[in-house]
């Protein structure tokens, strides 16, 4: 999490290039939103109990259980190269490109129209529970988490898309009703098991084709990773006895 901050920082400083981080979880962690509050959200006893890490994304949104069987990634770019005013806008234009990545897959994947969260999961602390305006979905069922902070005119949005949900952990570690949830994996969606490494590079190719950009591979640079040991070296404690960091 604190990359990802480090990656948005670095390009409003103009240091790095607009930047797709495409990676995963190892071992599996809880990820809460910004502004998410811990006591209401998980158990952070069972969450210690099952080794599960608990870390504050710099973006808004709901808690994630994030595991290996995910493909987890970042954009970070300006409202300006994006074209977008305003949050939602910024959403819509980059699920452009989650849909036509997942679309290459042969998932008829789809943005959630105008309409609300069900009320009776309103106040569920999980993402994948509620279906918002920005999300992608495929039918009815929720396949795509986004969560986006916007700085000075930047933006970063972080995306989770899972292949396999761990809905049996759930109601241990969230602190939620017993309701079944709004969203699927990517394995059960697609009635096969895509490899990551196929799921990555559909994406990739999605947003190259809507964003109209040509993505240069690369590895994270030396001043991304001062900014991210800076970060976590600031970072303060969830909870008041686990020790866990926040990031």
């Amino acid at each position: 999490m604190a990359l990802d901050e480090a990656v948005l920082d670095a390009h409003a400083a103009g240091e790095v290039p607009p930047t797709l981080r495409i990676y995963t979880w190892r071992p599996a962690a809880i990820s809460l939103g910004r502004f998410q509050s811990i006591e209401s959200s998980v158990d952070l006893d069972a969450c210690h109990r099952l080794g599960l890490d608990v870390v504050r994304r710099p973006t808004g949104g709901r808690a994630i259980l994030h595991t290996e069987e995910e493909v987890t990634f970042s954009l970070v770019v300006s409202e300006e190269r994006l074209g977008t005013s305003g949050v939602m806008d910024s959403y819509r234009a980059l699920a452009e490109g989650i849909v036509a990545g997942l679309r290459s897959l042969d998932l008829d994947a789809n943005l959630v129209g105008r309409s609300a969260p069900s009320p009776a999961m309103a106040h569920d602390p999980a993402c994948f529970a509620v279906k918002a305006r920005c999300d992608v979905v495929v039918g009815s069922s929720k396949l795509v988490g986004c969560a986006q902070v916007h700085r000075r005119g930047y933006i970063l949005q972080q995306n989770s898309l899972p292949l396999k949900l761990q809905l049996e952990d759930w109601d241990g570690v969230f602190l939620r009703q017993s309701l079944p949830p709004a969203a699927t994996g990517l394995w059960e969606a697609a009635r096969r098991e895509i490899p990551y490494a196929e799921v990555a590079q559909a994406l990739r190719d999605g947003f190259s084709e809507t964003l109209g950009v040509v993505f240069e591979e690369s590895h994270v640079s030396t001043l991304e990773l001062s900014r991210t040991r800076a970060l976590v070296g600031r970072a303060g404690v969830l909870g008041n006895t686990t020790g866990m960091p926040s990031v």
